[in-house]
């Protein structure tokens, strides 16, 4: 299964929050109050975003974070997927940080994180002037060819690992044996990490889907390494795994709703819409992957086919396509999967 990258870096980013912000933001962390969740602004960003020239896919994210004195500040995160450079990108950095702090008056701090070798787009700010007027914007940012896989697997920090995993794409092996081996050993050192079984649930699926395999033999040969490796009866697909987690997201929903409510009436109806909350999240996540046709993501969710395609234009309209708008490209995108 092949998944795209810039969906595996907003999955895994969103996933280990905490982790990431303590990787690349370390002399802050004094700073940030990590009690307190942090909210993920993705909708209110893709309004923002102004339109790529270079028509590049990117992995952006928009995050809510509260520092220890009460003020709320925003994280604006951007990979450069490799093989993506993007010569707008300097601009589009600065067009995207002036437009939240101008509509939403928060303080925001931007990072730029390059997994690629074009060192000419590893842009670290933006410049421009005309007639004695100048700008100057600089923002954070982290360029992965500049870190070596053996200075990665010395960090502690589980978000160490996921950025040795991207060295898969940097240094590409020969051929899809030595895939095979490079991925293994990954998967092997992790598990000497102090790392929460949850969490290298997580770095597994990133690291197994980062860079795919070409030969479907080597890849059946890895899955049952990968079971032996995990002691697992199976392996634990990306898939499986965000079914998992949404499952357990709205059963825990479900069971404090009918709690709160104080009667056993109100805990059964609590599950029950904790379940109708599953189903919905799960049917969300597997339209942003990209992959399934609807009638694939009814069969996976369960739900009728009416049901999904009603989820996924609401989620267009939130994010400000009117009902003509969404209808279209609902039709567009299941098109795309009757061609195939």
């Amino acid at each position: 299964m092949h998944i795209s990258k810039d969906a595996l870096w907003k999955g895994i980013i969103e996933s280990l929050i905490d982790e990431f912000i303590r990787f690349f933001f370390a002399e802050y962390v004094d700073l940030i109050d990590f009690e307190r969740d942090f909210e993920f602004l993705d909708t209110e960003l893709q309004k923002l975003l102004p339109e790529n020239p270079s028509r590049r896919r990117h992995a952006d994210k928009l995050i809510k974070v509260w520092l220890k004195d009460g003020e709320e500040v925003w994280f604006l995160i951007h990979v450069e997927v490799q093989g993506y450079s993007d010569p707008f990108f300097d601009r589009r950095m600065y067009e995207c940080v002036y437009r939240i702090g101008d509509k939403f008056q928060r303080p925001v701090t931007a990072l730029a994180i390059y997994t690629d070798w074009e060192h000419k787009h590893h842009f670290k700010e933006y410049r421009a002037s005309f007639l004695g007027t100048e700008l100057i914007y600089k923002f954070n940012t982290y360029v992965l060819c500049e870190h070596t896989p053996a200075e990665l697997s010395q960090n502690p920090n589980p978000f160490a690992a996921i950025m040795e995993a991207a060295w898969q794409y940097l240094d590409q092996p020969a051929d899809d044996q030595a895939l095979r081996a490079l991925k293994l050993n990954l998967i092997e050192r992790l598990k000497m990490r102090n790392i929460p079984r949850d969490k290298i649930s997580l770095i597994i699926n990133f690291i197994k889907f980062y860079l795919p395999f070409t030969n479907s033999e080597i890849e059946a040969i890895f899955e049952q390494d990968l079971m032996a490796l995990t002691q697992a009866d199976k392996p634990m697909g990306l898939i499986e795994a965000i079914l998992e987690d949404v499952k357990q997201q709205g059963l825990e929903q479900g069971l404090e709703q009918g709690l709160e409510q104080g009667l056993e009436q109100g805990r059964e109806q609590g599950i029950v819409e904790g379940i109708a909350l599953e189903k919905r999240e799960f049917a969300k996540k597997l339209w942003s992957l990209q992959e399934f046709s609807f009638e694939k993501v009814a069969i996976l969710v369960d739900l009728p086919l009416e049901d999904v395609r009603a989820i996924i234009k609401e989620i267009l309209q939130d994010e400000g396509l009117s009902q003509e708008e969404a209808k279209l490209q609902l039709d567009s995108y299941q098109a795309r999967f009757s061609q195939e």
